[in-house]
């Protein structure tokens, strides 16, 4: 596919505000001394104003934050991937853009006030505006006097589907309350928290450049010869994609030759030195000399690495230099900033129960325990509960992976289980006590396994291309004088849209089946109601001074507990209790915790004030509140 680059002055991400007046970028070529300040916090819901002009910045370049020893300055790329079929109006056959993104988000808080609160919950990396939504029917209550959910998208920087999915789920309950009995409802009794883009950093470069990183753009020496980032990808040919380079070398002196399982001939096939007839490496040059291409690109930690659970050092902290270590971690736990602000939400709204961080692209309903044997380390009660949700969200999906870090995910292709430090869904089960999935997306074109191997090549994805008439998953292969190694060609596999996310065609459907999961999790929150509400006036004399007594019934009308065995245990979660308001309970209030579908029969002895109503009332972190009004004769 042919991509142009867009002539102007550089634009400097880190210093350039998302909402100007029309929600674009600054297009001058100031650089500002420091990042702008932002009104960390709720935001006023004012009119976005028109459509950007431009969904990608109207600049030749723009400078990646952070001193690097290589390149930080990149040619803009307008892919036709991005744009949307219509300004203006909603589509899933598009990855959204950080200029677009802002624009719906304002859109939504300023269209739909009775729903829709936007916050800016702190700065990236570079100083960008980190978004987020509560989305709830503020009629029936406050967000966090309800059970709710916490959903994310894109923290590494090249998963873009992901975000695609928060958005999607968001403008869902969006634009069908009022429609759909279902969201109504689901709005009434719980609040969402969607934060669609966490690593506005990364979404940027991946969007905006042919470059590709892991998580953050934070510099980082990952070949570890003193410098930083000192050898990224080369765009040579200038088709907006960091691809792969072959060159012939004659037979017997490569370790490729073209794969001749491929009827399409894209695909090179590794039959090892001496064998072969291409040499193969990534799209661009040696820059630092040590015989190895792009090993250094920018960035190079992992935000998904970074949660204060069970983290460890990189290998080079180690001083013993035998210990286990987590590579990419970061200097210490929640050390990035995109990390630290998804934990003070959480840690600041415990009235999440479930949470999905999303990346791609095993694909995988993936979750904890990643250091550990499930049977092992997690309460029978709690484990079985996810369980059920791995089923049920293959049943929305059709993944082909579930389960947990430490044994399905490790050992999915062969091998032993392997640990993960630092792993959110560990933070967020053995620390935060909540349901937490780190859910991978798409599936890199893998849909016919055509040898039977239980193994995907990129032949078999090659040829399930052409079978079904795609030719835009693979680049063409084209002619290229390399400054070093002569002449070459440059293509195979589209690294952006379809390696590592789906063409946008198809964008919609995984966005959509993800999302219908997490609504699955949304509903299955823990739901406390109050029932049977009896008053019975006592005698006089009573030796604690009660005038009368209450009788409440309480359920859980959920799947899932007020509180998980883990979150008993390490006291995240409060008791659920009732209380009772225009009079005093003596004699101490119930504590209780109740399972999925549990009831819960409660008696408060109380004295009388001078109102003859008062209000009884369920609390429950998790669950929620629920009152209703009884007489006091």
């Amino acid at each position: 596919m042919l991509v142009a680059l867009v002539a102007g002055a550089a634009v400097v991400i880190a210093n350039a505000p998302m909402g100007g007046t029309n929600g674009t970028i600054r297009t001058d070529d100031t650089v500002l001394s420091s990042a702008p300040k932002y009104a960390i916090g709720l935001q006023p819901a004012k009119d976005p104003g028109p459509f950007p002009e431009s969904v990608t910045p109207t600049t030749r370049t723009i400078t990646i934050a952070g001193v690097r020893d290589g390149e930080s300055e990149f040619d803009v790329v307008r892919y036709s991937q991005v744009q949307p079929k219509t300004p203006g109006q909603m589509d899933f056959d598009h990855f959204h853009t950080g200029i677009e993104i802002p624009w719906w988000l304002r859109k939504w808080a300023h269209e739909r006030p009775d729903l829709v609160d936007l916050y800016i919950v702190g700065e990236s990396f570079s100083g960008q505006p980190i978004y987020q939504l509560t989305i709830t029917d503020k009629s029936t209550g406050a967000d966090t006097d309800k059970p709710a959910a916490f959903f994310e998208g894109n923290r590494h920087s090249g998963e873009v589907s992901s975000a695609e999915s928060s958005l999607w789920l968001a403008h869902h309950l969006i634009t069908q309350a009022g429609k759909d009995k279902k969201v109504d409802k689901l709005l009434a009794e719980k609040a969402f928290y969607i934060r669609p883009v966490n690593n506005p950093d990364g979404h940027d470069l991946y969007l905006y450049t042919a470059q590709t990183n892991r998580s953050t753009v934070r510099p980082y020496d990952n070949d570890g010869d003193g410098k930083i980032d000192e050898d990224p990808g080369e765009d040579l040919n200038r088709d907006g994609y960091l691809s792969q380079m072959r060159q012939y070398v004659g037979a017997g002196k490569g370790t490729h030759v073209i794969d001749e399982r491929d009827p399409a001939k894209n695909t090179m096939q590794n039959v090892g030195a001496g064998k072969g007839d291409h040499l193969m490496f990534s799209e661009g040059v040696d820059n630092d000399g040590n015989g190895g291409y792009n090993e250094d690109g920018v960035g190079g930690l992992d935000l998904h690495r970074n949660y204060p659970y069970n983290w460890h050092v990189m290998p080079e902290a180690d001083e013993t230099g035998r210990n286990l270590t987590q590579g990419g971690a970061g200097e210490y736990p929640l050390s990035e900033p995109e990390t630290r602000h998804v934990y003070n939400w959480l840690m600041s709204h415990t009235n999440i129960g479930v949470v999905n961080s999303m990346d791609t692209r095993v694909p995988m309903h993936l979750r904890g325990p990643s250091t550990c044997d499930p049977t092992e380390c997690m309460y029978t009660g709690d484990r079985k509960l996810y369980e059920h949700f791995d089923k049920a969200g293959a049943g929305f999906t059709g993944y082909r992976y579930t389960g947990s870090v430490y044994i399905d995910y490790a050992t999915r292709n062969g091998g032993d289980p392997e640990p993960l430090f630092g792993h959110g869904p560990d933070f967020g089960y053995f620390q935060y006590g909540a349901i937490w999935y780190g859910d991978e997306l798409w599936n890199g074109g893998d849909f016919t396994d055509y040898d039977g191997d239980d193994r995907f090549a990129d032949w078999e994805r090659s040829r399930w291309c052409a079978e079904n008439g795609r030719t835009n998953c693979f680049l063409p292969w084209t002619t290229f004088q390399h400054p070093k190694l002569g002449k070459v060609e440059i293509g195979g596999i589209n690294p952006k849209f379809w390696s590592q996310n789906p063409s946008p065609d198809l964008i919609g459907k995984w966005a959509a089946n993800q999302a219908r999961f997490n609504l699955y999790l949304s509903e299955s929150l823990p739901q406390v109601k109050l029932s049977q509400v009896n008053v019975k006036a006592l005698r006089g004399g009573q030796s604690d001074g009660a005038t009368h007594e209450i009788a409440a019934t309480v359920t859980n009308t959920g799947r899932i507990p007020t509180a998980l065995e883990q979150a008993k245990e390490i006291k995240i979660v409060a008791p659920d209790t009732v209380e009772v308001e225009g009079a005093r309970v003596v004699g101490g209030a119930p504590e209780f915790y109740l399972d999925g579908g549990r009831t819960e029969k409660v008696k408060l002895r109380v004295i009388k004030a001078d109102a003859d109503t008062i209000t009884v009332k369920a609390v429950s972190v998790r669950g929620g509140l629920s009152s209703a009004p009884a007489r006091l004769s």
